[in-house]
């Protein structure tokens, strides 16, 4: 089974790049346009414009698909960014024999998907945390009746 996030992803980003062109248009049009606009309102636009493209810049930079795929006998998660190309390899790929909880935690901001794996090594499990933005309820439950 796979559940991933990369339409919702992919459409976020595309929205914040148009927003970004947007940016840009209106800047490059406020240099032409400079002879219309007030000389004492034209340093905090370009600021406030600045500022906007920084935002825009930074969530797009900080984006990134969440992929959970079961085949039965390994479950693997893989988390990168959309524009990423070429080979993928997952971030966590474990027996599910070895699976001990998944959870769903929520933050003011963001989901994070906690997985605990037992180990061979130590007593205790080993702890994984990945973001997962954008991952619905219903995909977190799809994620663990995929263990049943």
């Amino acid at each position: 089974m796979i559940i991933t996030n990369r339409n919702k992803i992919v459409l976020k980003m595309r929205i914040l790049m148009i927003l970004l062109v947007i940016d840009v248009f209106l800047v490059i049009a406020g240099f032409i346009l400079e002879s219309f606009i007030q000389e004492n309102i034209e340093w905090p636009l370009l600021a406030i414009s600045a500022v906007f493209f920084l935002l825009i810049l930074n969530s797009i930079i900080r984006l990134r698909v969440f992929h959970f795929e079961n085949t039965g006998a390994v479950f693997s998660i893989k988390y990168y960014h959309p524009i990423k190309k070429g080979i993928i390899f997952p971030q966590v790929d474990y027996p599910v024999t070895r699976l001990k909880a998944l959870k769903l935690e929520r933050s003011l901001l963001a989901k994070n998907v906690v997985i605990e794996v037992s180990t061979q090594q130590k007593e205790n499990p080993l702890r994984i945390k990945v973001k997962a933005s954008n991952i619905s309820d219903k995909d977190y439950h799809r994620m663990m009746k995929s263990f049943t």
